[in-house]
């Protein structure tokens, strides 16, 4: 299964995990595994048929621009990045 690092803003989720095992054979497979344990996870991570504005999802220490087609291995490490935002 894929490890998944759920970001502190999610982790209420998880029971606060910071990471979990989660299933799919591409990111929109994983967001319904993680839907199935976790309710209210697809909810934060998308909209419609794309992740959620103000999130990336990293796979395998590269961020995805297939969104939900984005295809996952049994191996894969899978990051959800929330938007950083900062200035005076």
């Amino acid at each position: 299964m894929a490890i998944v690092h759920i970001p502190p803003q999610m982790q209420e989720l998880t029971g606060g995990a910071a990471e979990v095992e989660a299933e799919g054979g591409n990111l929109r497979q994983l967001v319904a595994h993680l839907e199935a344990a976790f309710p209210g996870f697809r909810d934060r991570l998308t909209r419609g048929d794309s992740v959620a504005p103000g999130l990336a999802v990293s796979i395998d220490n590269v961020v995805t621009s297939r969104g939900l087609l984005a295809e996952i291995e049994t191996d894969s490490v899978v990051h959800i990045i929330p938007a950083i935002s900062g200035g005076s």
